[in-house]
């Protein structure tokens, strides 16, 4: 009898999604299957809302016996509008919980911008209050919504936080803000009523305007301080800003330069050294002091001696070795005398710890890929097809996609390679399951003995594909999948498919496709940039140009980047942070193709399937 009425109450819940682990060592003694049933079928026979009530006490029950699905479903029939309001806070914190554990983002935010909460603030108790606003503020700024998140931390900033958390909330506060771009931050603070919204935001525009100038940044806090003397703010100023006054009292004087400008990778080292230099005469131009630069050609000598002349002749600080094998040949000291930003990384050799002062920054497709892999996962794709060229970057590429996507909890349904060599109908076929659909239709024919209509079906578990492929392969990629039937499959690439420069007659077949590229790409109000492209300018080395600029601004920052946590300097290659094993990792910015023109991905997260190509 109990079962039957269980099955006929999970015949009217949702579909179950995919089964979610829990630790059934935490579950409670009191738990069992037998008391679900005996709730289930009080609920069965109960009118609202203690219906309602007993149903959440079963979901209750199941995430503790370690069956999260079964409790998202219950909680998922659940009409809302039939809660106390007790009952909703009870219900949105599991509902919200279990979610957020399987990371069904979208569907939590529903569930957790209920407007009724809205409605009940002043109601709740501290603790609840203080969790369901943390929950959205937390979920709002990993979707890109800015102005929700800003006005959930302020919130909680005025909830009596004790003072570690309080500061916690600032922290995510201004790292919530510091995602956005600067002119966003400006048009914020000019449309805002709210005058402690407009505090932060102007403050946050500011240290980004003036983020790549230590003293220009450091007079621009001053004057808001001024400004502002009764911001929450300006009681404790975020951590980077109170760095300030120490980074460019310790900033270094003399900084050598370890690169190839002759040989086979002078050209890199050059687009490298036009990037630094164009960035340090800006520098000087806003009003910096002074250091000096020292080049050495890497090219004409041992990389360890050339090291110790740069030490000798008074380097503070080493930007360079290009060169991987140099690098690796410098990490295997154990310590090095000045601070190193070696502009390559290498895998770290076995039993060996880091080098004590190397710090590593590359522009490694790897990583790339990785970003790919968490973009599609939060958008809320699960099945990824991956379709690589034949190449060497583009495998690494394709197995750190995989590996990072797998870690995610992602499922890999193909992997294919192409040669670009007139292959590409082929392996979409191949990968897409349309060639047996096609044998499939063959075989009707043949047993009918007669010809039919028939339309070829492409595979259906596929919700995105990633690609790794320069731009003419990517143009002849892309089409081949709309002919195949898969227009409406989102498709991820590396920064590798655009060449970096407005060509909308050929890009036109790129439309739609989702990429991570270098921020220096859209920044038309860089000085460096404008210098480049006056003096030296060659499309092909924008992301060697970018990482000069970087370089150059990264030097004087890497202690507030070693000091404090999530730390990042906005760079022309991407968001810049360090590692504690001393890697600087990118997270690049989002675009896609648009009437065969490169646009920002909007910022708020999205998990719609297509973009408009018009």
């Amino acid at each position: 009898m109990a079962t039957g009425l269980l099955c006929l109450w999970l015949a009217a819940c949702s579909a179950p999604v995919k089964k979610t682990e829990v630790d059934t060592a935490q579950a409670l003694p009191s738990y069992s299957m037998e008391s679900v049933q005996t709730l289930l079928l009080q609920a069965r026979a109960a009118l609202s809302p203690e219906k309602e009530q007993l149903l959440i006490q079963s979901a209750e029950q199941l995430q503790h016996l370690g069956d999260a699905d079964w409790a998202r479903n219950l909680l998922g029939s659940i009409d809302t509008s039939r809660l106390a309001p007790e009952d909703l806070w009870h219900y949105t914190t599991l509902y919200s919980n279990l979610l957020l554990a399987q990371e069904a983002n979208f569907l939590a935010q529903e569930v957790l911008m209920n407007p009724k909460l809205t409605e009940q603030w002043e109601l709740m108790p501290k603790d609840t209050y203080i969790s369901l606003r943390s929950q959205r503020a937390a979920l709002l700024a990993t979707l890109g919504e800015t102005e929700l998140a800003v006005q959930e931390y302020i919130a909680l900033d005025h909830a009596g936080l004790a003072p570690e958390q309080r500061q916690q909330n600032q922290d995510a506060l201004w790292q919530t803000l510091m995602d956005q771009p600067r002119t966003h931050l400006q048009q914020l603070a000019r449309n805002s009523g709210n005058l402690e919204l407009q505090g932060w935001y102007q403050l946050a525009a500011l240290s980004k305007n003036n983020q790549h100038q230590l003293e220009s940044q450091l007079r621009s806090v001053d004057d808001w301080l001024m400004r502002w003397p009764g911001h929450p703010a300006a009681s404790r100023l975020p951590r980077d800003l109170q760095l300030l006054q120490q980074l460019i009292a310790e900033k270094p004087q003399h900084v050598a330069l370890l690169l190839p400008v002759s040989g086979k990778l002078g050209r890199a080292g050059r687009a490298i050294r036009d990037g630094f230099f164009a960035a340090h005469y800006q520098s000087l131009q806003a009003g910096s002091p002074a250091g000096r630069i020292s080049l050495y050609d890497t090219n004409l000598g041992d990389i360890q001696t050339l090291y110790q002349q740069a030490v000798a002749d008074g380097a503070q600080l080493i930007i360079g070795p290009l060169d991987k094998d140099k690098v690796a040949e410098l990490a295997l000291l154990p310590v090095l005398p000045v601070p190193t930003l070696a502009l390559n990384r290498i895998e770290q050799p076995a039993g060996l710890l880091p080098t004590q002062n190397l710090m590593q920054f590359g522009l490694a497709a790897e990583d790339e890929a990785r970003q790919a892999a968490r973009r599609a996962w939060l958008e809320g794709h699960r099945l990824a097809m991956v379709i690589a060229v034949d190449a060497s970057w583009a495998d690494r590429s394709a197995v750190a996609f995989i590996s990072e996507w797998q870690a995610l909890g992602g499922t890999v349904v193909e992997y294919a390679k192409f040669t670009g060599k007139a292959d590409y109908s082929k392996i979409v076929q191949r990968g897409l399951l349309i060639d047996h659909s096609n044998q499939r239709a063959a075989n009707v024919r043949n047993i009918l003995g007669r010809a039919m209509e028939f339309e070829p079906r492409r595979r259906q578990d596929v919700d995105m594909i990633f690609i790794t492929a320069l731009p003419n392969q990517a143009r002849q990629l892309k089409p081949t999948l709309k002919f195949h039937q898969a227009s409406n499959i989102p498709v991820f690439a590396t920064s590798h498919v655009y060449a970096g420069e407005e060509n909308p007659k050929l890009d036109s077949d790129l439309n739609g496709i989702r990429f991570s590229t270098l921020p220096w790409i859209f920044n038309e109000q860089s000085e460096e940039k404008r210098a480049i492209e006056r003096f030296s300018h060659d499309p092909s080395f924008n992301r060697l140009y970018a990482m000069g600029v970087d370089a150059y601004h990264l030097y004087p920052r890497l202690r507030q980047l070693r000091e404090i946590p999530n730390a990042t300097v906005f760079g022309a290659t991407g968001n810049l942070q360090l590692t504690p094993e001393g890697h600087i990792v990118r997270e690049q910015m989002w675009a896609y193709i648009r009437r065969g023109l490169a646009q920002p991905l909007p910022m708020v997260i999205s998990n719609e399937a297509e973009l408009s190509d018009s």
